[in-house]
């Protein structure tokens, strides 16, 4: 799994079947620095960007991902002919699901994956949802409900990477894109301080809470929107804040800027679970969980008790690289998928491609 965040290279192994999951091991490998730079570009552009500089750098990454699952396999001490398949999510460039001709694009070439490594890989999860009428995304519901899912209780998980999302079920399992994450935050440590993000939230802490910056920001339409909807950091970025800050005519220092873009994080996940008065248990995963500080501003805005999912039996760190492990296990096994009541497309869906390695 390689998040919005674009923060490392999450790979987990899982032995899965109908009725349970163990996780056996999972680990965290670097981008090479100049390929987390072009990906960073692209996926940060709402412009348009050469077909083909995509394509070089899709196949770029599929060789870094066969490189780190070659080395993820040998440090695990697997062997490869144990391994039914690969979930390969790929690294999301661009997601617009609401327009004309609506698309996902995650580069990564699978082929080439496939390949290299000598193992069926499963990628391209979301177009098959897309094309049944589906946003293509959160897709995260469908495996935090099998992981989580098994209580009387209705449980809610929120997923703060690059965007947020929420997943709830125990009833009906619903899911939907909140809005960004770590992504504004990530975005102006880098355009301010030159580095990828805000550790723990230091320096938002160090600043003041601007309301008329907060207010502007919470203007924005699509956290307003009802589900299904999702979005992407083609969207949300340093462009985006850009745009809110022009429209001011005096200055607000930078540090008070990145606290009122962690209080705006905090603001839209903790509205979110209080417009869902009957979840019973909250639990978040992904990178935003590290910032303790953003996990401080949660849990004060919110009056329900919140934990990591840690506390449900797996590590905050691999639960969406854990996911597609079991996404490619449905593949494989040919199960369908209902995710109408997710990401609003027509039913059941075989979510995913199969490449084999000859």
């Amino acid at each position: 799994m390689t998040g919005t965040s674009v923060d490392a290279i999450d790979i987990a192994a899982l032995s899965i079947d109908h009725q349970s999951y163990e996780l056996l091991n999972a680990k965290s490998y670097i981008f090479p620095k100049n390929l987390k730079n072009k990906i960073l570009e692209y996926s940060r552009n709402q412009e348009s960007i050469d077909d083909n500089k995509i394509c070089s750098l899709g196949d770029e990454l599929a060789h870094v991902y066969a490189k780190s699952i070659e080395a993820f396999i040998d440090e695990s001490y697997l062997k490869k002919e144990t391994i039914n398949a690969v979930g390969l999510h790929g690294q999301t460039i661009s997601h617009n699901p609401d327009d004309q001709n609506p698309s996902s694009v995650q580069i990564g070439n699978g082929e080439i994956v496939a390949k290299t490594t000598g193992l069926i890989v499963v990628n391209d999860f979301r177009r098959a949802d897309i094309i049944a009428g589906g946003q293509g995304a959160p897709l995260a519901p469908l495996f935090h409900d099998r992981f989580f899912g098994e209580t009387n209780k209705i449980r809610a998980v929120i997923n703060i990477g690059g965007i947020a999302n929420i997943s709830i079920f125990g009833k009906e399992l619903t899911g939907y894109d909140i809005g960004p994450g770590n992504v504004l935050m990530d975005s102006w440590c880098r355009e301010i301080k030159s580095c990828d993000f805000d550790e723990n939230g230091r320096w938002a802490e160090k600043g003041n809470l601007n309301q008329m910056l907060l207010d502007k920001l919470m203007e924005e339409e699509f956290i307003h929107k009802n589900p299904p909807k999702s979005s992407g950091t083609d969207y949300f970025n340093i462009k985006w804040i850009n745009e809110k800050l022009e429209q001011f005519d005096f200055r607000i220092s930078d540090t008070d800027i990145q606290r009122t873009l962690a209080e705006y994080t905090a603001n839209i996940i903790a509205e979110a679970i209080k417009s869902h008065s009957d979840i019973d248990q909250i639990a978040i995963c992904g990178g935003g969980a590290e910032n303790n500080f953003l996990m401080k501003l949660i849990r004060e805005k919110s009056s329900s008790e919140i934990v990591k999912t840690d506390c449900w039996g797996m590590s905050h760190e691999w639960v969406e690289a854990a996911g597609f492990a079991y996404l490619a296990y449905l593949r494989v096994n040919d199960k369908a998928v209902d995710t109408s009541t997710i990401t609003g497309s027509d039913g059941m869906v075989k979510l995913g491609d199969i490449q084999k390695p000859d």
